[in-house]
């Protein structure tokens, strides 16, 4: 795993991969401080992380578009299934590098946060949930954009699926007040991944929001899995 984990590191910062993805997320994450922090004079984070929940859905399939899609494409995801590695040691390499990308771009996004105690005095503990939170959301975002790439060979396509189905999982919880039928209400709340943010970013920690996220995250990395396996003794590759 950790051959495959400093490989794709490696990747990310000699390809424009990890910029773009670096770009775009500080970009909006700067547009929207200073339209929030700034203008709106406030002094918490919450407001540009989540303005960056639903905006950042845009950005993650850039981080993941190329992990499983570029390996398929280029033929040399045979070498990967025929080597010693397992599966498992491979998914969970690329995904691992995805999240370091991430993590790096979140603390990139702290430059924010050391303004705000320069100019005002934001609550520590929320902060320190707000960011907490947006990386475990960040990490089930990853863990669906790599299932979204293990499912074709072409980035393009592995980028319209992910942003596709994170854009379903964002506004799913919307809908949740407007269904009546209890049942199906209880599965949209589950479904809405967002939800559970709201809670981490007022400084409230329990085991609730890290075991769903976590969950989350472990499901689709193990959908991943099956997925790369059945292509590894399918016939036609």
């Amino acid at each position: 795993m950790l051959i495959i984990l400093k490989k794709e590191i490696r990747a990310y910062f000699s390809t424009s991969f990890g910029f773009i993805f670096m770009g775009i997320f500080l970009l909006m994450s700067g547009i929207a401080f200073t339209t929030y922090n700034l203008l709106g004079r406030r002094s918490d984070i919450y407001g540009m992380l989540g303005i960056m929940r639903t905006l950042s859905i845009t950005a993650f399939p850039v981080l993941t578009m190329r992990l499983l899609a570029e390996e398929r494409h280029s033929g040399t995801d045979h070498l990967l299934l025929t080597s010693r590695l397992s599966v498992t040691d491979i998914v969970l390499g690329k995904y691992l590098a995805a999240l370091f990308v991430l993590f790096v771009t979140l603390l990139a996004n702290c430059v924010y946060v050391a303004i705000l105690f320069l100019y005002a005095e934001p609550t520590l503990g929320a902060i320190l949930g707000s960011y907490a939170g947006f990386f475990l959301l960040g990490a089930s975002f990853t863990a669906i954009c790599l299932f979204a790439s293990a499912l074709t060979e072409n980035q393009v396509t592995s980028a319209i699926t992910s942003f596709g189905m994170l854009f379903a999982l964002v506004i799913i919880g919307s809908l949740a007040n407007t269904v009546r039928l209890p049942v199906l209400r209880d599965i949209i709340r589950v479904l809405s991944v967002t939800s559970e943010f709201e809670e981490l970013t007022r400084g409230i920690f329990r085991f609730g929001p890290l075991v769903y996220y976590l969950s989350f995250s472990i499901a689709f990395v193990f959908l991943t899995i099956k997925v790369v396996e059945k292509r590894r003794w399918s016939p036609n590759g």
